[in-house]
């Protein structure tokens, strides 16, 4: 079996390393990842650490590195895009005339597409549609911060896929003894799961830069996490994959929220006085790309496809892209009429 893997950042370095290692002997299992960035490149083949993260950390011995991307994806079975999420469908187009018939393609990026507010699913459908090959495509996602599996912590993540028999053979796949995955084939609320969630984490660092407790960030995070279920339920998604057991939903939004993740990192900077402009450089400084930007910035269109308020998300569209004061939006969420009896 050979697994292919495009994109060499935090994740994507972290994924390789953790299924070079679980493969590394005895098993006829081939990984090559693949990165745009030549320098990167270069550097992993040199010394096979990263060039920006996990200092001392180091790439099994298994798995090829290279600044090829044909040679990552020509007679893999397994793709896994560990790319930023705007250039997936970019990705594809440039990938699909080399796939193998019945190939599976492995997403891992959280979030939506800013122009279109399709999910990631979808967009590689379309581009796959007309290549006249078996395909499938699945979603890995849930509290995996890349740090903590690159140092091997005891971890949890959804693995979803409509097809069921695939679905096992991937479960297996990424099964550990430090990663214990669950299978759901709910792949679409997956999606927006993971998607949703890094927005209400940009909410929860607004709210601890402006300095205030922990009870209001938990209240906003529970109700703009309703918000984001009756979104995805209304474009398809199954209300259990929104339920706090969810990897991809309750493990990942606390995590998210509450953890020390890029896009809290993004969301206190806001709150801590630099505009969304600002704090977006101040990540790009520290190559940290923040997901939850673009999800964020699709949040009306969904709004209006599916008729859901969501007052709290729009809020966050409005601090992030409309630059609306923080306090400002707080007030207007608090002051809003009371719920009705339930």
């Amino acid at each position: 079996m050979k697994i292919g893997i495009i994109g060499t950042g935090m994740f994507g370095f972290a994924i390789s390393r953790y299924l070079g290692r679980k493969y590394l002997s005895g098993e006829t299992v081939s990984i090559v990842a693949y990165d745009i960035n030549k320098k990167l490149i270069e550097h992993l083949k040199k010394t096979r650490e990263h060039l920006y993260h996990f200092k001392g950390k180091k790439l099994p011995k298994n798995v090829l590195v290279t600044n090829n991307k044909i040679e990552a994806v020509r007679d893999a079975d397994i793709i896994i895009l560990a790319v930023v999420s705007q250039a997936i469908r970019e990705v594809i187009k440039e990938i699909k005339d080399y796939l193998k018939n019945g190939v599976v393609i492995v997403n891992t990026a959280k979030a939506l597409e800013i122009e279109t507010g399709k999910t990631f699913s979808e967009v590689i459908t379309e581009e796959m549609k007309n290549q006249g090959l078996n395909f499938v495509v699945a979603k890995l996602s849930g509290g995996m911060f890349a740090e903590d599996l690159v140092n091997d912590a005891p971890l949890g993540a959804d693995i979803a896929c409509e097809d069921k028999d695939i679905l096992r053979k991937l479960q297996k796949i990424f099964h550990s003894s430090t990663l214990r995955v669950y299978a759901n084939t709910d792949l679409i609320g997956v999606e927006y799961a993971g998607a949703f969630k890094n927005v209400i984490a940009i909410l929860a660092g607004i709210i601890n830069g402006l300095g205030l407790p922990y009870g209001s960030e938990t209240h906003m995070i529970s109700r703009a996490a309703k918000e984001a279920k009756e979104i995805a339920v209304a474009l398809g998604a199954k209300p259990y994959t929104f339920s706090m057991e969810s990897q991809c939903w309750g493990n990942d939004l606390w995590m998210s929220c509450t953890g020390k993740s890029r896009n809290r990192e993004f969301g206190r900077l806001i709150g801590s006085g630099s505009s969304p402009k600002e704090a977006l450089r101040e990540m790009e400084k520290k190559h940290k790309l923040v997901e939850g930007y673009y999800t964020t910035g699709v949040i009306p269109m969904l709004c209006e496809k599916t008729g859901v308020r969501a007052p709290i998300l729009n809020e966050v569209y409005k601090i992030v892209y409309e630059e609306k004061n923080p306090l400002e939006s707080i007030k207007d969420i608090m002051n809003r009429e009371v719920e009705n009896i339930i």
